[in-house]
């Protein structure tokens, strides 16, 4: 798959997320549309944990989003009491052409 592929007539561009944490509780990452399930938890996208050299955790996910959308997203923790969003505003960014890494650390 290229960088950049063609689905339904609409250009798409991947996407990777990457967030910090200090803990192993799993992350999702939620947003306004529907690759990352439209603020529904369960339908959110589930995220891969790294472990860091220097401590703590790296979770990763990519996902293929529309060209020249802006999407609204925050990381999800699932704990023992439940989801824990980060705190904060949501992240916010708009999809343009090119190869995207977006770097983050879980805000508590």
């Amino acid at each position: 798959m290229t960088e950049s592929s063609l689905s339904i007539g609409t250009r798409r561009q991947k996407i990777r997320f990457k967030c910090v944490t200090n803990d192993q509780r799993p992350l999702r990452l939620a947003g306004n549309i529907a690759e990352l399930g439209e603020w529904n938890l369960g339908h959110a996208l589930a995220m891969d944990a790294y472990p860091r050299v220097q401590g703590g955790f790296e979770w990763t996910a990519q996902v293929e989003l529309p060209l020249g959308q802006t999407i609204e997203y925050k990381f999800v923790k699932n704990g023992d009491g439940g989801p824990r969003w980060e705190s904060g505003n949501n992240h916010r960014i708009t999809v343009i052409p090119g190869l995207h890494t977006l770097d983050s650390d879980f805000r508590e």
